[in-house]
């Protein structure tokens, strides 16, 4: 269910530090080989947590390769530490799409055995949705504000959001908490303020929010209406995750491509995907405009001055409009 967000100006925001998630999740391995059942709980709950799924290669060649990214780009480890003790130095802001980490998350999820637990998943055979956030946060640094994925993705369609740990991630060092079956209550979000349209802090059942001690191989499936957030890190380590999306590979709804030509109302695009080609698609007063830049979004009527032959955009389509164009996060 997605409805109306709130409209409440005089609201008080949800603090994400205030929430104690009391529960946890029901692990969900059981149902793998049953579809519906899985669809069922996904869709009651807003939720599907999998313990050890993941190919466990994979997922230590990922983390070696976000560690890696951490020592020589950052600084935030010493190289070659597989514990990920925090030097002290902290995470620049506004790194979770940097191209330093391209390639990680698309090699573990194209991993021939997590292709077979996607399919299982998704119901058919799965394909990235070409926007993924890398994250290494150490002591006392960022914690996710609670929200829901659904309301940043306009016209995104039948996709599932996949959070993976990749280092052990107890309760100091923190994780991701959702508000179980709140996904059936429409969108928290706030759009009486400005964005990112905080959430209410009387919008959810206090008694809703869920976490884990995750370790790496670890699954968390959130439902795009599911709220969910950031949980903090006390601890001397960096929590090093990834989060991204799948959508059906036989018909995405979105896809990555290179833009070829541009007019005040359309756009022409060269995709890598067979199943897309090129496509000329019309841009209007809604399409969801972000080509420059993480944060910063453009208005329609500049779309055609900012926007460039040659860029690499995300794109999701709506028959023949593009529902948002934005700056591609390289998976």
């Amino acid at each position: 269910m997605e409805g109306m967000p709130i409209n409440r100006p005089d609201a008080v925001d949800l603090d994400t530090l205030s929430i104690v998630p009391r529960r946890e999740f029901e692990i969900c391995n059981d149902l793998l080989d049953d579809h519906a059942a899985l669809e069922a709980f996904y869709q009651e709950n807003g939720y599907l947590f999998f313990r050890g799924v993941l190919d466990p290669q994979s997922v230590k060649e990922a983390r070696n390769s976000m560690l890696a990214v951490a020592a020589d780009e950052f600084g935030l480890v010493e190289k070659g530490d597989p514990q990920a003790r925090w030097s002290g130095k902290a995470y620049p802001p506004q790194s979770e799409e940097k191209p330093c980490f391209s390639g990680i998350s698309k090699k573990l999820v194209e991993n021939p055995r997590n292709q077979d637990l996607l399919t299982k998943i998704l119901g058919e055979r799965p394909s990235m949705v070409p926007i993924v956030q890398y994250r290494l946060y150490p002591p006392n640094g960022p914690v996710t504000m609670v929200h829901q994925d659904g309301f940043y993705s306009p016209g995104i369609q039948d996709y599932k959001p996949l959070w993976i740990p990749l280092v052990p991630c107890p309760r100091e060092v923190g994780g991701l908490m959702i508000a179980i079956g709140q996904n059936k209550s429409g969108y928290f979000h706030n759009v009486g303020k400005e964005a990112p349209f905080p959430i209410p802090a009387d919008a959810i059942d206090p008694d809703s929010w869920a976490t884990m001690d995750y370790e790496p191989g670890d699954l968390l499936v959130v439902h795009p209406c599911t709220p969910h957030g950031g949980t903090p890190n006390t601890s001397d380590r960096l929590r090093v995750t990834f989060d991204t999306r799948v959508q059906s590979a036989r018909a995405p709804s979105t896809f990555e491509a290179v833009v070829e030509a541009v007019t005040p109302n359309r756009v022409t695009l060269n995709s890598p995907d067979a199943n897309v080609g090129t496509v000329t698609l019309a841009v209007d007063p809604q399409t969801f405009l972000r080509t420059r830049g993480p944060g910063v979004r453009e208005t329609f009527e500049e779309f055609a001055q900012v926007t460039e032959p040659g860029m690499r955009l995300v794109v999701v389509r709506e028959g023949d409009r593009a529902a948002m164009l934005r700056m591609g996060s390289r998976p």
